[in-house]
């Protein structure tokens, strides 16, 4: 008779509730802190939160990134209300609300005109017609049901827009977009130079008009760490506008414990525990966040006072080194934080880059590479583009050596179109 017996030796480490939402706090970013707090509110009536006033600062430009909350009216209402002021009551009316209600966040139109004869049981003449009503109203752009049609109903009402602009979008959109150009050209007897100055005017023209109103699903970015320089020191200091403020209302407590009651006085006390265990892990987080985003800031001292911002290369596995903290301390801290500059408001994880090892005593950050490759195309000559085989050769002489598939894969992620589509014919 034989026994298969096994033995489970793992150990589990169980953590204690306060260690448990010490970890959870840290892990929160502003927002999700608040929320959290208010939900711990409702089941301790002693607790009272405070968020200091924010005001609006400046954080750079090109860094539209205010904590403020959107205060401005959303698309649909605009839309409505414009309705309202130029259309009487009549079922064409009707259909333009319906399909106000059919808009996405970008101000396109969600269903074909087929569903809309469908869900509506309505004439697909009179549908067009509403349809065609809205697309006129502001902003321009609105209720396209396509990219083409929305840089379309732009260009047609912009008394600035280049001759032929409109006619290439109607009916040669495709090919403009593919840089066909030559055979544009050939197509409505115009010159290469004329072609590109209606894809510079297309360039600026909106692809997304509903974006400018707000949308009451946006997330306001709250930084955590201010950073501001003075000559050649950088001071650091924490958000306090943001930073939520736990209070024990005290007389309230004070009033039930007169009653006399032990059920009471323990129910208080264990409200109280509770009140100073949650203060206790508020303060380790801003303590955690400030120390680690201090390391952060002081190892990338070049990209503050530098004017090409550089990184320099920076790893968990260095900090968690360097603080005596864990790996996963340091993740925890630096998820969904935000570090505000003198010239814009950038994630903590923006500071940490992979790096690339040359040999045992060189290496180089992905930041590095990136900033030193914009600046190449930033030069190039935009009649003959550099091709990535020619950044790869033109990198190497600045000790980059790399191969032409990493070249391709950092100029994608810096959303840099490809030679081809980079040239220009300006006469």
């Amino acid at each position: 008779m034989g026994f298969n017996q096994q033995y489970d030796l793992s150990q589990k480490q169980q953590l204690s509730p306060l260690l448990l939402q010490r970890v959870q706090l840290l892990n929160f970013n502003q927002d999700e802190l608040i929320t959290f707090l208010n939900s711990k509110m409702l089941d301790n009536p002693f607790l009272e939160i405070k968020i200091p006033d924010s005001k609006l600062q400046s954080i750079g430009a090109g860094q539209d990134m205010s904590w403020i909350a959107d205060t401005k009216r959303s698309l649909r209402d605009y839309l409505i209300e414009q309705v309202l002021l130029t259309y009487r009551d009549t079922l064409i009316r009707e259909m333009m609300f319906w399909w106000i209600n059919q808009l996405d966040q970008r101000g396109y139109c969600l269903k074909t005109l087929d569903e809309a004869a469908s869900d509506t049981n309505a004439d697909k003449t009179l549908l067009l017609d509403a349809l065609v009503l809205l697309q006129q109203l502001e902003p321009a752009g609105i209720a396209a049901r396509s990219l083409q049609e929305c840089l379309m109903l732009q260009t047609e009402r912009d008394q600035t827009a280049p001759e032929t602009a409109y006619i290439i979008l109607e009916e040669s959109f495709n090919d403009l977009i593919d840089r066909k150009w030559k055979e544009i050209a050939k197509r409505y007897d115009i010159t290469l130079p004329e072609i590109q100055r209606v894809f510079d005017y297309i360039k600026k023209l909106n692809p997304s008009p509903g974006d400018d109103f707000s949308n009451p699903l946006d997330y306001a970015i709250r930084p955590d760490l201010i950073v501001q320089l003075s000559g050649k020191e950088l001071t650091i200091r924490e958000a306090k506008q943001n930073t939520p403020i736990l209070q024990f209302d005290q007389g309230y407590a004070s009033e039930l414990k007169e009653a006399g009651n032990k059920e009471v006085l323990n129910y208080v006390k264990d409200k109280q525990k509770e009140y100073k265990s949650l203060q206790e892990n508020l303060q380790q987080r801003q303590e955690t966040i400030l120390r680690v985003g201090t390391a952060i800031i002081q190892k990338q001292k070049a990209f503050f006072f530098g004017k090409s911002h550089a990184l320099v290369s920076l790893q968990l596995k260095e900090l968690a080194e360097e603080l005596d903290l864990h790996e996963s301390t340091i993740s925890r801290t630096i998820n969904g934080k935000y570090i505000q500059t003198d010239f814009g408001t950038y994630e903590f994880k923006y500071f940490l880059s992979r790096n690339h090892q040359i040999d045992d005593d060189t290496s180089f950050s992905t930041h590095s590479v990136q900033q030193h490759l914009l600046k190449l195309i930033e030069n190039e000559n935009k009649q003959k583009p550099l091709s990535d085989q020619k950044i790869v050769e033109l990198l190497k002489k600045e000790s980059f050596d790399l191969s032409r598939r990493t070249v391709t894969k950092y100029r994608k992620q810096l959303n840099i179109p490809a030679s081809s589509k980079r040239k220009r014919y300006d006469e």
